[in-house]
């Protein structure tokens, strides 16, 4: 009677004890009767007996109904926490994709830099130009690797998530209290490894302004080197030697 009182109050969405039902809830140890409760410490289904006479004496028990409504919250939990999990994610791959297009616009914008000063140096510095250049596209390429990398990245995570929604999602909706708790306590290493939010990806910047310095200083130094008339260096011993721009080695990139 008391079996049959316990079932009257079953959660909607769960077995109501049909005689097929009952008898694939047959307690292990006493076969004869039905697992209508659950031992928290074993996390097993038990009859009544087993935690007076039986294997269970003394464990801490509970009905496997009430152990099967706790569960599907946790489902319901766990499927809320994914979902915000995978938006997470998502922007994640949105900041990625933004940073990465500013890169390319600023890698961009600095080769264009540095085409209009070494206009000025034209002659001498063609070879210098075209190294820089292939600096900054290795460079970009690089980090638009490491950007490529952290988007699969995320995208996997998302996969892993979409998977394991569709796992607890398929649990939640088993009307079986034991192959419910079953299959729940299969899947719950991997559910409470997911539960956690992931950390928030932050794109590492990267800048061409030491490439624009360099050339900048060069175009400089040069410039003011030339606006003394040379009869003036000259009589002042002045010597290309002497200016900082010589610190430069061709060919550094």
């Amino acid at each position: 009677m008391a079996g049959a009182a316990a079932l009257s109050g079953t959660p909607e969405g769960l077995g109501r004890g049909d005689p097929e039902e009952a008898h694939g809830r047959r307690c292990r140890e006493h076969g004869d009767r039905v697992a209508e409760l659950f031992c928290r410490r074993c996390r097993r289904c038990v009859c009544a007996l087993c935690p007076v006479l039986g294997a269970h004496r003394g464990h801490p028990v509970c009905l496997v109904l009430e152990e099967a409504a706790r569960v599907q919250n946790l489902t319901q939990e766990c499927l809320m926490q994914l979902a915000s999990k995978k938006q997470q994610q998502v922007g994640n791959i949105t900041q990625i994709e933004d940073a990465a297009e500013k890169l390319k616009a600023h890698a961009e914008s600095s080769k264009t830099w540095l085409t209009g000063k070494f206009t000025e140096l034209r002659l001498l510095l063609d070879e210098e130009e075209a190294l820089a250049k292939k600096f900054i596209d290795k460079n970009t390429q690089l980090a638009l690797q490491v950007y490529r990398e952290q988007i699969e990245s995320c995208g996997e995570q998302i996969n892993v998530m979409n998977s394991l929604s569709d796992k607890v999602w398929s649990i939640s909706q088993e009307r079986n209290p034991i192959q419910l708790l079953q299959e729940y306590m299969a899947a719950e290493q991997q559910i409470q490894q997911q539960l956690s939010l992931g950390e928030l990806c932050h794109p590492m910047p990267l800048s061409f302004e030491p490439v624009k310095s360099l050339f900048k200083g060069l175009v400089d130094a040069m410039q003011s080197l030339l606006q003394t008339p040379l009869d003036v260096r000259l009589k002042e011993g002045k010597s290309p030697c002497d200016q900082p721009w010589v610190l430069y080695s061709p060919g550094a990139f």
